[in-house]
């Protein structure tokens, strides 16, 4: 009785055969898995640019007027740049607001928004601030509150600081409510908000707000560094056109990010504020 088999040459080309299929399939499956990472990374990045350029659009865009300012305006051999803005707490209409040294500390507010609660000594009372100048530097264009001041109904009254006084009228009796001033910093490749750090004369840099109280939180990363890459094609992310009359603040933001596979991702973005004096 003869007993049928492989011959080992049959098991050798056999063995091979597998190899080579196993070898296609694993780098088949591998091709795949790398496609879903790059995929997946991509989509990330999508994601948190998008974040925070929404999230820069709603706020810069609940600014008071003329508020926005940008250090360093051109930027040169640095790292950085900062935008810096007052967000509005509330805004409407003034009544018997004092312009002359012998007038009442103290205003009527008219108002129809019911988002707030109070104006507190650390917020600011603008009329007329058309330069961002007198939003930061006191040039009788804000004013403060003796003490923190409940809102009543569409109608409040508000009792001023004993030096309060303003230097000219709007043409809209329009008055802003300001709260404390909000900066958004780009520091190498990364994006940082800065929040309760206070009223300061001059804006504020990145190294600035180490030695005050403030809350600091990253926005997003893989950012590409605008000021000094070579191969960028702006050299400002941040750029503002000033308001003339009634024509809105104009704010520029260009955002370029850089994934692992160095592919760039571009925001060349317009905010506008509108400018209601």
């Amino acid at each position: 009785m003869r007993v049928k088999g492989f011959t080992l040459i049959e098991l050798i080309i056999v063995i091979v055969l597998l190899a080579i299929v196993s070898t296609f399939t694993f780098r088949f499956v591998g091709i795949g898995a790398e496609m879903y990472a790059i995929g997946a990374e991509r989509l990330k990045q999508l994601e948190q640019s998008r974040f925070a350029i929404e999230r820069m659009t709603r706020e810069i865009r609940n600014a008071v007027p003329n508020s926005v300012r940008v250090t360093p305006s051109q930027p040169v051999n640095t790292t950085f740049q900062c935008l810096e803005f007052v967000p509005i707490k509330v805004a409407g209409t003034y009544y018997n607001a004092p312009f002359r040294k012998t007038d009442e500390k103290s205003l009527d507010f008219v108002s129809t928004a019911d988002d707030w609660d109070d104006i507190t000594t650390e917020d600011r009372l603008f009329i007329y601030a058309t330069l961002p100048t007198w939003i930061y530097r006191n040039e009788n264009r804000f004013a403060t509150v003796e003490q923190n001041t409940v809102r009543v109904d569409e109608h409040t009254p508000i009792t001023l600081n004993d030096d309060s006084l303003f230097a000219q009228r709007s043409p809209r009796q329009r008055l802003y409510v300001g709260n404390t001033p909000v900066s958004f910093c780009i520091e190498g490749d990364k994006l940082f908000r800065y929040e309760k750090y206070g009223w300061l004369a001059e804006q504020p840099e990145p190294n600035d707000f180490l030695p005050l109280n403030h809350k600091k939180s990253q926005i997003s990363s893989n950012l590409v560094n605008l000021i000094n890459a070579p191969d960028s094609n702006k050299t400002s992310a941040f750029q503002v056109e000033r308001s003339v009359l009634r024509r809105s603040n104009v704010i520029h933001v260009f955002l370029e990010y850089r994934s692992r596979q160095q592919e760039r991702l571009y925001y060349n973005h317009d905010i506008r504020i509108p400018n209601a004096p």
